[in-house]
C-alpha cells in the first residue's frame, strides 16, 4: 500500500488512520462538517494509492457533490477548504501536547497529504513513540542517520577566548529564539482565545466589520400602485415638487435597516445608506454591501440570482424562493392572499464573497415584508444567532453562507425566524 512518508519512517495505515481520527476529534475540526470530511477524503485516497485522483475538480465532484463540469473559478470550494485545513493542521501541531504525534500535512498548492514524524527532543520522542504503541501496538522504525564527519578547527578559532565568545553568542541566540517562541505562543494563545470566545453574532459579521472601507446599506423601493391622477395630485402637494411615492421605503425594510445600523454602530463601523436606484455597480465594488429586501431591490435579485436559493416571480401574484439543486423544492407566497390570512412568509439570509464585485455581500430579504423582518432579525438580533440550532448552521469565519428562513405569521404579525435550508461553500 503506497504511503507518502518521510524516508526512513515505517508508517502503517492503521497508525495514520488513528491519527486522522485524533485530529478530527480536536476542537479545531470537531465543530465543522467540511474540514474533517475533506481531510478524511484526501488521507484515505492517499492510503489507497490514488494520489493522482487528488485534483481540485475530482475532490469537488466526489467530496462536495459538485457537477462534473462545475466552474472552478466561480466555486472555489476545494481551494478554500484546503487552505483552511492547512491552517488548522498547523494550529493543531503547534500545541505542545500534539508536537510528538504523527504529522499529517498538506503542502501549499497540493492536495496530496504527507505523513511523517518530526525530529524532537529525547523526552518528546519517547512520548511520541509511546503514543504510537498505545494506538496501534506496533513499533515505529526509524533508520539511524549516518555519523556526521568531524571538522578540525584552526588554532585561532579553537582558542579558549574564541570558544568563550562562541559560547556567549550561542547563549544570546538561544535567548533570542526563546523570546521569539514565547511571543509566538502568546500570539497563538490570544488568537485561539479570541476565536473560542467570539459570539455567533461577531463571527457572522466579522468579514464585513474587518473590511477597511465603509459598508454600503442598499435598500429597496417598493412599487407605488397609484393612478396617474393620484400621482399628479401627490406631485403637486409634496415638498420640493417630488411625489410622495417616488422613493418610498417599506416599514419592514426600515426596521431591518435600523437593527443593522445598530450592529454597525456597536462595532464603530462606518456605513452609508442608499436606495437601490442611487447605487451603481462601481458603488458595490468599493466595500462590503448589505442588501435589504428582494423583489423591490434589483441589486438583491441580481447578486443572489447565481446562488442555490434565489427569488423568482412565476405569476402576476406568485412570488417564491427556488432551489437550483431540487427543482421541486419551492417556498411560495401568493400576494393575492389577504395580508392577515398569510400563515407563513419566507426569506433569504446570505453572507458571501461576490466574484463580480470582489466584495463581501450580506443579504436580508424576504418574499413579503415579514420574510424580510425574519431575515433581518436572524442576523441582527443576538438572541436568534446564539440559539444552538442556529449556531450549528452558521459558517466558520470567512466561509460563505446562504439560508432560507421562515416565519409563522398570526394576524399579519411575524414570529421568530426558523432556518429551513442551508448552503455553505
Amino acid at each position: 500500500m503506497p504511503i507518502d512518508s518521510q524516508p526512513g519512517q515505517n508508517l502503517s495505515a492503521e497508525l495514520i488512520q488513528a491519527q486522522l481520527k485524533r485530529i478530527q476529534a480536536s476542537e479545531l475540526f470537531v465543530h465543522s462538517r467540511r474540514y474533517p470530511a475533506f481531510l478524511e477524503f484526501v488521507v484515505l485516497k492517499a492510503l489507497e494509492g490514488k494520489q493522482d485522483e487528488l485534483k481540485e475538480r475530482t475532490i469537488g465532484v466526489e467530496a462536495f457533490k459538485r457537477s462534473p463540469d462545475y466552474d472552478l473559478n466561480a466555486d472555489p470550494v476545494v481551494r478554500f477548504i484546503a487552505g483552511e485545513v492547512r491552517k488548522r493542521l498547523a494550529q493543531y501541531y503547534y500545541e505542545p501536547e500534539h508536537q510528538a504525534e504523527l504529522r499529517i500535512e498538506l503542502r501549499p498548492g497540493s492536495y496530496v497529504p504527507e505523513f511523517k514524524y518530526v525530529a524532537l527532543s529525547a523526552a518528546e520522542g519517547d512520548r511520541g513513540h509511546a503514543l504510537a504503541l498505545e494506538t496501534t501496538g506496533k513499533t515505529l522504525t526509524i533508520e539511524p542517520q549516518a555519523n556526521k564527519p568531524t571538522i578540525d578547527l584552526p588554532a585561532d578559532i579553537a582558542s579558549p577566548q574564541t570558544g568563550a565568545r562562541l559560547r556567549q553568542r550561542r547563549i544570546l541566540v538561544g535567548l533570542a529564539a526563546a523570546a521569539s517562541l514565547v511571543l509566538v505562543l502568546l500570539a497563538s494563545a490570544a488568537s485561539y482565545f479570541w476565536v473560542r470566545t467570539n459570539t455567533a453574532s461577531e463571527e457572522f459579521w466579522r468579514p464585513v466589520l474587518s473590511s477597511p472601507n465603509a459598508v454600503l446599506i442598499c435598500i429597496g423601493s417598493p412599487e407605488a400602485f397609484v393612478s396617474n391622477e393620484r400621482l399628479d395630485s401627490d406631485r403637486a402637494s409634496s415638498a420640493g415638487g417630488h411625489p410622495l411615492s417616488s422613493n418610498p421605503v417599506a416599514m419592514a425594510d426600515a426596521v431591518v435597516v435600523a437593527k443593522i445600523q445598530q450592529v454597525l454602530f456597536n462595532h464603530s463601523k462606518q456605513y452609508s445608506l442608499q436606495a437601490h436606484a442611487d447605487v451603481s455597480f462601481s458603488d458595490l465594488q468599493k466595500g462590503s454591501v448589505i442588501l435589504i429586501s428582494a423583489f423591490d431591490n434589483p441589486w438583491t435579485m441580481r447578486l443572489t440570482d447565481p446562488l442555490r436559493f434565489h427569488f423568482v416571480r412565476t405569476g402576476p401574484s406568485i412570488y417564491e424562493i427556488d432551489d437550483r439543486l431540487d427543482p421541486h423544492r419551492r417556498w411560495v407566497l401568493d400576494t393575492m392572499t389577504p395580508f392577515t390570512r398569510v400563515g407563513h412568509d419566507y426569506g433569504i439570509v446570505a453572507r458571501f464573497h461576490d466574484p463580480t464585485t470582489d466584495q463581501m455581500v450580506v443579504v436580508a430579504a424576504g418574499i413579503g415584508e415579514n420574510g424580510t423582518l425574519a431575515a433581518g432579525n436572524l442576523i441582527a438580533d443576538k438572541r436568534f444567532l446564539e440559539e444552538d440550532e442556529v449556531k450549528g448552521e452558521l459558517p466558520r469565519r470567512y466561509q460563505n453562507l446562504e439560508a432560507v428562513v421562515e416565519t409563522e405569521t398570526i394576524d399579519g404579525k411575524p414570529g421568530p425566524p426558523r432556518i429551513l435550508a442551508v448552503q455553505t461553500w
